[in-house]
């Protein structure tokens, strides 16, 4: 049997959409000899609630899931890649780390206008404000503020 990524990708989104629940990413992986499809959530979740949608997408995607796959289903977490414009966008007004050849750091992301990402941060107890643009920063992430 030949195991359609898609095909599930598009089962779980048609249980998780409902439930206001986003599927981060679903890929394959190997740990030792098993063999697992892994399901990122992008949600909040307590383990009683991730276990009942976890049940829940088994059984409607079990006759497409190869034999020998187990399925693993968890949330992303608070420190997750904000992977495209639009998720940067969905973070306005939230605390980011970024990585680019203007700044590297802790920010808040104060906007997103055409493209350009305008944060704010302090150096040495002085705030300071800045723009980037989006397709100049290597990486972001969600980031906490303690």
């Amino acid at each position: 049997m030949y195991m359609n990524i898609n095909v599930i990708k598009e089962k779980v989104k048609s249980i998780l959409d409902p439930k206001d629940i986003i599927v981060y990413d679903i890929f394959e992986e190997k740990m030792g000899k098993e063999k697992i499809l892994t399901i990122l959530l992008d949600a909040t979740l307590d383990h009683e609630h991730l276990e009942k949608v976890h049940m829940e997408v088994l059984d409607y995607i079990n006759d497409d899931l190869d034999d020998d796959y187990y399925l693993q289903m968890s949330t992303v977490g608070i420190e997750k890649e904000l992977r495209n414009l639009e998720e940067v966008q969905r973070h306005v007004g939230g605390y980011v780390y970024l990585e680019s050849d203007a700044y590297t750091g802790n920010a808040t992301l104060n906007d997103v206008i055409d493209n350009e990402l305008h944060i704010s941060f302090f150096i040495k107890g002085r705030p300071k404000k800045l723009q980037i643009k989006y397709e100049n920063i290597r990486f972001i992430r969600q980031a906490v503020k303690f």
